[in-house]
């Protein structure tokens, strides 16, 4: 059997690459149980420090670091997420129109296009819609009771949800979200004044959730549930509630959210400075940057790391991480390495563009150069096909996420097929 080497993407740093590496360690357990999951985590060493490279920036404000966000909720390690944050998104940016034309979408495009709403938004599940839109209907009244029932949860979750919050910082996390979701002013008007009939427990649900996910997502957190996953955490927490599950996501929630959109003009606000947007991507494109200047660092590392490794090795890279690998199995042979596999990482697109650094556009990759298996994601505005540029190199495997962007860039982890995939290359290498 082989073993599998991870090497990670831009931006990712020792909390964040930790999740990632569980999740790929506790899949390959169930699918290729033989396999061994080994740590190539790069990110203090060569990438760049948070916080560096905001000082030239004219009004720039120093990055916070994770201890920053430790110290304002008294937790080691931890960040409570927060219900009322204002930055606005990658949804909103390319959501220009206010209204946008979801009817004529696929429903997967829709759900995603939904969802991506909510991680930023979590309480547009709980707004009214416009006045007037319940005239000739009876609201639900059974806030009180709704409400009851959701603290209870947050202390015991439902048997069904409790599965998928067994590490006790999730678990930890979503009591946050519960309370942050009762205690702000959408939760407390939702549960005094109602919504419409029987639509409070799925509302509730699909926020709690949103914020949940959300929050992680914000904190550069691994995407740790598949579409599949969060959509069973809604319709456990809405049955536990006392309410009905109409489906994935509930579309007359987002009544609401479109409202909003239109009436405050979310999706067209995109007045940054230069210094918010700037910290704002730090270290994600700082990474990038440091590697095209700097990459034989992070590629001797990688080279290393595998000498380090006994028998066939399976390498794994996503994003800059998947550049990283191209570029080293590209300057050399390196004997142990079976099979490579990239997942939303942009070496094709570099290629094309020749500004990949370890092979010079229109020369073919060297025939030392193991098998490759490339991830992408349509959704995922950093995964790009291979196969079209290293044509009979490289096989491209496209993956629904279901995720909208930025979260799809690292839901293929928590995909089931992606999990399939990976665990047949790895028994293949034995």
């Amino acid at each position: 059997m082989s073993t599998l080497l991870f090497v990670h993407g831009t931006g990712v740093r020792r909390f964040a690459y930790t999740g990632m590496l569980t999740l790929l360690r506790d899949t390959m357990a169930v699918h290729a149980p033989r396999a061994r999951v080994e740590a190539c985590y790069w990110g203090d060493d060569f990438g760049v420090s948070i916080g560096v490279g905001a000082r030239a920036l004219p009004g720039a404000e120093p990055a916070r670091t994770e201890a920053d966000a430790d110290a304002d909720t008294g937790t080691e390690g931890e960040s409570g997420a927060e219900s009322g944050a204002e930055a606005p998104s990658v949804t909103e940016h390319w959501l220009r129109a206010a209204s946008f034309p979801t009817g004529d979408l696929p429903d997967d495009d829709r759900d995603a296009l939904a969802w991506g709403l909510l991680y930023e938004d979590p309480l547009s599940a709980l707004r009214r819609p416009e006045e007037g839109a319940f005239r000739g209907r009876v609201a639900d009244r059974t806030g009180p009771q709704v409400a009851r029932r959701a603290r209870a949860l947050a202390a015991e979750p439902p048997e069904p949800l409790a599965a998928l919050l067994a590490a006790p910082r999730v678990r930890r996390e979503f009591a946050v979200s519960v309370v942050t979701v009762l205690d702000s002013p959408e939760g407390q008007d939702a549960v005094a004044r109602g919504l419409g009939p029987g639509e409070l427990p799925a509302a509730l649900a699909t926020a709690v959730v949103a914020h949940l996910l959300g929050g992680a997502q914000h904190r550069g957190n691994p995407v740790l549930w598949s579409t599949d996953q969060r959509d069973d955490a809604v319709r456990a927490l809405t049955t536990a509630l006392g309410g009905v599950p109409r489906g994935a996501v509930d579309r007359t929630l987002l009544r609401a959210s479109w409202w909003t959109v239109r009436r405050f003009g979310l999706l067209g606000r995109v007045q940054k400075s230069r210094a918010e947007i700037m910290t704002g991507v730090h270290p994600q494109v700082g990474d990038v940057l440091k590697y095209l200047a700097r990459g034989h660092q992070l590629r001797d590392f990688i080279k290393n790391r595998l000498a380090e490794v006994d028998g066939p090795v399976v390498l794994l890279g996503h994003s800059l991480g998947g550049i990283a690998a191209v570029d080293l199995l590209a300057e050399g042979k390196l004997s142990g390495v079976q099979h490579l596999v990239t997942v939303g990482t942009q070496a094709a697109h570099l290629y094309e563009i020749d500004a990949l650094p370890g092979l010079d556009q229109g020369k073919p990759l060297p025939e030392h150069f193991p098998a490759w298996t490339n991830f992408y994601d349509k959704r995922d505005l950093l995964g790009f096909a291979a196969a079209p540029v290293f044509p009979r190199r490289v096989e491209d495997c496209e993956i629904n996420t279901r995720q909208p962007f930025p979260a799809a860039h690292s839901a293929y982890f928590a995909a089931p097929e992606f999990q399939r995939r990976l665990a047949g290359i790895l028994r293949a290498g034995a």
